[in-house]
């Protein structure tokens, strides 16, 4: 019954909760509020966003509209080792006839057909990662590559923290699981520009993601999260001991294998929304 004032009580902190949450994820005055507030407390959740958009200039065009991007939020528990992952975020191939180019406004009225999200709004997909105050480079996801459509999967992301102030995130070093020719540079900066000095990242051409109708558990979006540092009551924080860079000459399956049991698997976002005046 909600006349029932516990009903009633448990309406408004719902209320309340989706308010403050809305809150963290929408800009103020065209300034970026953060993923969340607080502080970091080892065994406590916390708040992380994934933002999914195309490498171009962020400066000054986000909050006119022309930056088209995707901000999932999650809430994973502090020093998990953590795999923050958007279902159905890999459907299909970009060679898919109705998926060429649709981040391009010119081939926006030919992309109503693709069935990709991400490829339906983006022409390469990239994501990068806010927690609290903090924000990471941005990194290549999906898109052409020396001419051929590829995937980079599997990415870690390193959240520093210095008594329960995050005071950086930066990727991991990506080129663990595949050969030095499959190992390409993949950093990106708020201006589009690639980021020469910072990690690199293997790739799998989009054929390799699809066994038949098939999509390879490698290749939807996923990103690991690890801790390093203290939290705000000085314990130190070891998730980032199991970041991919620690575990050398293994290939994606077999560290898959190895880790499965060991980290926290976040599916189901709190909070979604998109950016931008011209998604599909």
């Amino acid at each position: 019954d909600s006349s029932h004032p516990k009903a009633l009580l448990l309406i408004m902190l719902r209320t309340l909760l989706f308010t403050l949450l809305f809150l963290c994820l929408t800009p103020v005055n065209g300034e970026w509020e953060g993923c969340g507030s607080g502080k970091v407390i080892k065994g406590e959740s916390t708040y992380i966003c994934l933002i999914v958009s195309d490498i171009e200039d962020w400066n000054g065009s986000a909050e006119n509209g022309d930056v088209v991007y995707y901000r999932y939020l999650f809430s994973p528990t502090v020093d998990d080792f953590t795999k923050l992952e958007v279902q159905d975020s890999w459907v299909t191939s970009a060679n898919n006839a109705d998926c060429q180019d649709c981040g391009l406004e010119a081939n926006k009225a030919n992309c109503h057909s693709c069935k990709d999200t991400l490829l339906r709004n983006f022409t390469s997909p990239a994501v990068h990662v806010q927690s609290i105050q903090s924000i990471s480079y941005i990194r290549r996801y999906r898109g052409e590559h020396s001419g051929v459509h590829r995937t980079f999967p599997y990415m870690t992301a390193i959240i520093e923290v210095d008594m329960g102030v995050i005071s950086g995130i930066t990727w991991d070093e990506g080129c663990t699981f595949c050969n030095d020719d499959q190992c390409t540079p993949n950093t990106y900066d708020f201006n589009g520009a690639l980021y020469e000095s910072g990690p690199k990242a293997c790739y799998m051409d989009d054929t390799d993601c699809m066994n038949g109708d098939l999509v390879s558990d490698v290749c939807p979006l996923q990103v690991y999260a690890v801790w390093s540092g203290t939290d705000a009551n000085g314990d130190y924080l070891k998730s980032s001991e199991l970041r991919f860079s620690e575990f050398k000459s293994m290939s994606l399956t077999n560290w898959a294998d190895k880790i499965k049991d060991k980290y926290e698997e976040v599916k189901d976002y709190t909070e979604y929304e998109e950016g931008g005046d011209n998604s599909v």
